[in-house]
């Protein structure tokens, strides 16, 4: 291998190295930014949920046999806070065992994913999150307790669609992986021209 080959090739590596840090870093960054914006316009809006839930007066008791039918949300509640839901938030209000009370028409399938280790951890008074596929979308959902004097009294679900996140991060890195390449062609040309017209005093 040829010297001019060699250096050509290490000024190659070197490069696609740092864009392959640069690329990996920008994604990261991009990632966990929508991310965090995400969970908080979940949380802003959960907030405003919590007094709606307790002024519709929505403290069931533990249900020994089977838990009742869930109420449609203009059946449920009439506070502001229930009738204008924005269209990209999905919201279920479940009592303190975790069974479906209200949704938007008051339908058993309804019912927004909830892992035992985040019914465990709710019924703990703490919030949780996690992934969950609805209607074949990828959703971030928000479970999030409502206390009322020291007691679990019911449970608020608040969950967004990733559809557009996940396709924005694809898109992002399909673009950092084609410039990047482009790049590294684009380089190994004039590396090899500027390795060239460096070594012909030696040759």
């Amino acid at each position: 291998m040829s010297i001019r080959l060699r250096l050509t090739l290490l000024y190659s590596a070197i490069l696609a190295l740092t864009l392959g840090i640069f690329g990996v870093a920008l994604y990261s960054i991009q990632a966990q930014g929508t991310l965090d914006s995400l969970k908080t316009d979940i949380l802003r809006s959960s907030e405003r949920l919590v007094g709606a839930t307790l002024n519709a007066g929505l403290l069931h008791p533990p249900q020994a046999d089977e838990a009742p039918p869930p109420k449609p949300f203009n059946e449920f509640s009439g506070e502001p806070a229930f009738q204008r839901l924005q269209e990209r938030e999905i919201v279920r209000i479940l009592d303190a065992d975790g069974a479906l009370v209200a949704s938007p028409f008051g339908r058993s399938e309804d019912a927004l994913p909830l892992s035992e280790a985040g019914l465990a951890a709710v019924q703990s008074q703490q919030e949780w999150w996690e992934n969950g596929i609805v209607s074949g979308e990828n959703m971030l959902i928000l479970s999030r307790p409502l206390v009322r004097e020291g007691k679990l009294v019911s449970i608020i679900q608040v969950a967004r669609a990733l559809t557009e996140r996940d396709r924005t991060l694809r898109s992002l890195a399909a673009t950092l992986t084609i410039a990047g390449l482009l790049t590294i062609l684009l380089a190994f040309g004039a590396g090899w021209l500027l390795s060239g017209f460096t070594l012909r005093p030696i040759q």
